[in-house]
């Protein structure tokens, strides 16, 4: 049972590594030394059970030990005897906080913040992990079984983190695995015997032991050939994401969660694609008055899209169920009233939480939501938008015109919402200059602009491509020209042209107020998917605009009617547009109280009759795919024997490749052979074993002669068609076996794995040529170096 330490070294390698791919399920990385300490502890304890020569049955015993009395020492110390051997009320203990764990897990959704039971199942499920691999790896000498466990670690993240496992993590796992393999043949390989060396002299730190660098090297070739295609062929393939909006970014950190980083993913992308669906599903139900709901707020616009920065907040200061501050820019000069509102979200997963703006507080919310106060934006820290209530207490911000148009220069770090791409295409800033046209204040400019694209402009979701579903600068551009899109473009548009004027401006995502109801509720659906620019004043904060004259936008804000402002025509473009046949005019019906924007009022946009109908094609990839697969074998021997028939262009040549096919035949077939049978006495055992035919045993006859007249004759005489032959006797050995046979020796004959193995044998070699040029340049290049160091 001793042995040495490298076989269980690589089981906790590897144990550790793929419990790395755990990092995107939860939102610190507080539990991942602990859960090393699980690993190096139980395989650890299991090793030295071994080299006391303890039965095999009893090591994952002693491993498991070990591991209850680490946990015991982590989670339950105070209750412990000794701080490390369990008592009753450790146990207790332990069980309560599994049990806490469990009901977090089932109550919040990843990636989850790291609580004491949470930490508790997830050092505990490492641990556990770590006791399989060693059992399969170390004391059955099963290494390649111990993936399954391995595979665990890495299959958890992948169904329930919303991003899956990211490429690094996967790697990491892969070499860990690739090591345990590697050292569990070494260790195989050592138990052969006496060394096989070839060596004149030996050195004098030699000691026996089987030369294995070469196998080692081929092995990790390969493995890090099969690595590297993991990673390469999906980046190849097409990503296919079922999110509306939502995304989530979470990397491995090891800080204590005082601040939590997001990366999170552009919510713009599909917004097109979810309006053409024309589903008419609640997604939302709120009490107060209507109101736009706010997701996230874009800053940052590279040229190619909108997507917010990424945000780092602090989990307790900037808890949403403590006092929000104001927002920036908003002074006390604007009127203001708080309203509150009720919110049920209903069967919708998302990444940011739906709030009017400016939300003030968020009470009886489940979970941890952290708000970040640049952009108001609100995501959790450990809970989920699905079938979740909350109560909202806001702001309904009411600027005047006249207070829009005084405020004055911005203060604060605004500088970010003015940047702009370089290479931006003229026609933004020349319609931006032109519709502005004498505007003075940074107001009047902004309602220019909103009034130029309600006037001048149509909606419609049915855009073609290169504009498409795009927001970046291209498919502006294209905008501007064809005049015709949705409230992507609008609100891209709008706030990429308020920049250029040097007002500072993003791009807000969320949605439209939905349907009043009977009981007083407001309804929004997923049709009701919208996005808006929000463009700063100082002394206002960030207020909105609505440029967008159909779809699921109301009427413009009521601080930018009855200005008498309108937008002026650039030279370029029709002057009229012609609506599609999905445009829709804005509701001209009298308009009630809006928070934000919107209306309470029922809107008269009519919607699409029928969803467009799109074919998955994943699965008729992956089905053609499968199809090729089984059907390599067969096309690699085709082109196998046809190479082979190139060849033999001399009649010695074609009996040769004759005898060579039906030896392939036989192993297709199960048919023995006996390598030390001459080809005549071995056909001869064929026909008598077999019971051929006449004809068939004669044909076999024939090539038997033929192969032993090209061997050993000085003349191979006149020689019969040697293909002919072979086609009757693969006719008769076809005939007498069985369906299965005949399926597997068409679609998987055996000499492809002859094949297989001739070509490794060749890319070894190879690899081995390139190994010693390596040493060669390598030795020549050392004496260099020492003597110019010298």
């Amino acid at each position: 049972m001793t042995g040495s330490w490298r076989l269980p070294a690589a089981a906790v390698v590897a144990t550790c590594l793929s419990a790395i791919c755990l990092s995107g399920v939860f939102l610190e990385g507080t539990w991942v030394f602990p859960s090393f300490g699980a690993v190096v502890v139980t395989i650890g304890a299991a090793e030295a059970a071994r080299r006391a020569a303890a039965p095999r049955t009893m090591v994952p015993v002693v491993g498991a030990a070990a591991l209850l009395f680490y946990l015991v020492a982590r989670f339950a110390h105070d209750q412990a005897l000794f701080y490390v051997l369990p008592s009753q009320a450790a146990i207790d203990r332990l069980q309560t906080l599994s049990q806490a764990g469990h009901h977090d897990i089932t109550r919040f959704a990843a990636p989850i913040a790291v609580s004491t039971g949470i930490e508790l199942l997830a050092v505990g499920g490492v641990g556990i992990v770590a006791l399989l691999v060693d059992t399969l790896a170390v004391t059955w000498r099963r290494a390649s079984l111990a993936g399954l466990p391995l595979l665990a670690l890495y299959t958890v993240p992948t169904s329930v983190a919303p991003t899956g496992v990211n490429w690094l993590p996967f790697t990491l796992a892969g070499i860990g695995y690739l090591t345990l393999l590697l050292a569990e043949s070494r260790e195989r390989l050592n138990r052969w015997g006496r060394p096989m060396r070839q060596l004149t002299e030996r050195s004098a730190g030699w000691r026996p032991g089987v030369e294995t660098s070469p196998l080692v090297q081929v092995g990790r070739r390969v493995g890090a050939a099969a690595l590297g295609l993991a990673l390469v062929v999906p980046a190849a393939i097409p990503e296919v994401t079922p999110s509306t909006f939502a995304g989530w970014g979470s990397g491995l950190g090891f800080g204590g969660g005082g601040g939590n980083r997001v990366e999170v993913l552009n919510p713009i992308v599909d917004l097109g694609r979810d309006l053409r669906n024309g589903s008419d599903q609640p997604v939302i139900r709120y009490t107060g008055s209507a109101t736009y709901l706010r997701l996230v707020g874009l800053d940052l616009f590279d040229g190619n899209t909108w997507h917010p920065s990424t945000l780092k907040v602090d989990n307790k200061a900037n808890n949403v169920e403590n006092k929000i501050p104001r927002p920036p820019g908003l002074g006390f000069a604007v009127t203001t009233r708080t309203r509150h509102y009720k919110i049920d979200v209903l069967d919708l997963q998302e990444t940011w939480l739906p709030l009017p703006y400016p939300t003030r507080q968020v009470s009886h919310i489940d979970g941890t939501w952290v708000y970040d106060q640049s952009t108001f934006n609100v995501f959790p820290v450990n809970g989920s938008t699905r079938q979740l209530s909350y109560d909202v207490d806001s702001l309904d911000v009411e600027p005047t015109a006249d207070q829009l148009r005084a405020a004055g220069t911005p203060d604060g770090d605004v500088d970010r919402y003015l940047t702009v791409p370089p290479d931006l295409p003229p026609i933004v800033r020349s319609d931006a200059e032109q519709v502005t046209r004498g505007q003075t204040t940074a107001y009047d400019k902004a309602v220019a602009l909103q009034n130029w694209f309600r006037t001048r402009f149509a909606y419609s979701t049915d855009v073609t491509n290169p504009q498409g579903d795009a927001n970046g600068a291209q498919a502006i551009s294209i905008f501007l020209h064809s005049r015709v899109g949705y409230c992507v473009h609008f609100a891209s548009a709008m706030a990429v042209m308020a920049r250029e004027l040097n007002i500072p401006s993003r791009v807000a995502v969320g949605f439209a107020a939905g349907a009043a109801e009977p009981d007083g509720t407001h309804v929004v659906r997923l049709t009701d998917a919208h996005a808006w620019p929000e463009l700063y004043f100082q002394g206002a904060g960030w207020v909105a605009f609505e440029p967008t004259p159909g779809g699921p936008a109301g009427a413009p804000p009521i601080w930018t009617r009855g200005t008498g402002i309108g937008g002026g025509q650039p030279s370029s473009g029709p002057s009229t547009p012609t609506p599609s046949s999905s445009s829709t005019a804005s509701s001209s019906s009298p308009l009630g109280k809006v928070g934000a924007l919107g209306t309470n009022a029922p809107r008269t946009s009519t919607r699409k009759a029928a969803a467009v109908k799109r074919v998955a094609l994943l699965p008729f990839v992956a089905v053609a795919a499968l199809l090729l697969l089984l059907l390599l074998p067969m096309l690699l021997y085709r082109l196998l024997r046809a190479a082979r028939w190139r060849r033999a262009r001399t009649p010695g040549e074609r009996v040769t490749a004759s005898w060579a096919e039906l030896l392939d035949t036989l192993r297709d077939f199960r048919v023995p052979w006996r390598p030390s049978d001459s080809p005549r006495r071995g056909v001869a055992r064929i026909v008598a074993r077999q019971k051929l035919s006449a004809e068939a045993g004669a044909a076999l006859s024939r090539l038997a002669a033929a192969t032993e007249r090209a061997r050993y004759a000085p003349e191979l005489g006149e020689v019969s068609d040697v293909r002919a032959d072979l086609a009757v006797v693969r006719d008769a050995l076809r005939r007498r076996a069985s369906w299965p046979v005949r399926v597997r020796a068409r679609l998987w004959p055996t000499a492809v794995g002859s094949l297989a193995g001739t070509a490794s044998a060749g890319l070894a070699d190879g690899l081995d040529g390139l190994d010693a040029a390596s040493a060669a340049i390598g030795r020549r290049l050392i004496p260099r170096r020492r003597t110019a160091s010298g």
